[in-house]
């Protein structure tokens, strides 16, 4: 039996909604593993998350695929006409589908971002003890040999004197 665009339809949007979900249940536990400097959590957690991102990626090309074996574009605006194509009933499934998704998904991104500006924090923790190692304190305290007010202070290097 071959199932119709709409179930393939069906069947993609809700595959995208458990992948995304498991996906956004990953990306909690990261933003854990962030605070308290889980380095083996957070080596375990990227190994979980790049498969989720793939599936969601190859999902996405079979959604759009349908659209287009179906003549719609790609995109929101050929899932919207292909949904306001369905009956009320399915457009009311469908739409309560990819409204869900959007959830998710917004909720993906918004957790991704927190997870990056956590990881951008510690990168600049750690370059600033780094510099502090080497001898170059980057806060403007001092003026440079031509009088000039310099954020780069040398000094002898911590790892030197060691």
């Amino acid at each position: 039996m071959t199932m119709t665009s709409l179930q393939k339809l069906h069947n993609i949007l809700q595959t995208e909604q458990i992948t995304a979900s498991q996906l956004l249940e990953l990306l909690k536990y990261e933003r854990s593993a962030l605070t308290k400097s889980d380095v083996d959590a957070m080596t375990e957690l990227t190994v979980k998350k790049q498969p989720l991102v793939v599936h969601l990626e190859q999902l996405g090309r079979e959604r759009e695929a349908v659209l287009q074996m179906e003549g719609f574009s790609a995109g929101k605006d050929g899932l919207s006409a292909f949904i306001a194509n369905q009956t009320d009933q399915h457009s009311r499934i469908l739409t309560g589908m990819v409204d869900a998704l959007k959830v998710t998904a917004k909720a993906c991104r918004e957790h991704n971002q927190v997870n990056g500006g956590i990881v951008n924090v510690n990168r600049q923790y750690v370059q600033q003890a780094m510099n502090i190692l080497r001898g170059r304190d980057m806060t403007p305290s001092a003026y440079g040999p031509g009088g000039e007010y310099t954020s780069q202070v040398v000094r002898q290097p911590l790892l030197g004197r060691v």
